[in-house]
């Protein structure tokens, strides 16, 4: 874990988005067709010769801000992910960092999660439904 980036040494996140599971959206998550960006990755790093499944996919968000308008920071800036654009273009992690500092000092309990919360639980696009 890199604390002064905020983040890990490795992005499963990517690495998902390489083998062609889902898109990173605006919220920097990564969203997958059947679930949205309600999942867990886990990744086996090999030497292994394994060929590729399916290429990435390209973003599916379109006009789509929900996630970006409900962010009680703005810690999003409503780009769209580029590879190899640094997170900082589309996220500002301090900002959320510092919110659950403050929330934590408050002794309030450590949960946001809004940008998930616009996501339904019966469908797979968000509530905006802008997504292409």
């Amino acid at each position: 874990m890199d604390n002064d980036r905020i983040c890990s040494l490795f992005s499963h996140k990517l690495a998902a988005r390489k083998a062609g599971f889902g898109w990173i959206g605006k919220s920097c998550m990564l969203i997958t067709p059947e679930h949205g960006p309600r999942v867990r990755w886990g990744s086996v790093l090999t030497e292994a010769p394994l060929p590729a499944v399916s290429d990435p996919m390209d973003e599916r968000c379109g006009s789509c801000q929900a996630c970006v308008d409900i962010c009680p920071v703005k810690a999003y800036t409503g780009a769209s992910f580029r590879e190899g654009d640094p997170r900082k273009v589309r996220f500002a992690a301090e900002l959320c960092d510092r919110y659950f500092h403050e929330m934590k000092e408050r002794n309030e309990e450590l949960v946001c999660g809004l940008c998930l919360s616009i996501w339904t639980k019966t469908s797979v696009f968000p509530v905006c439904s802008r997504i292409s």
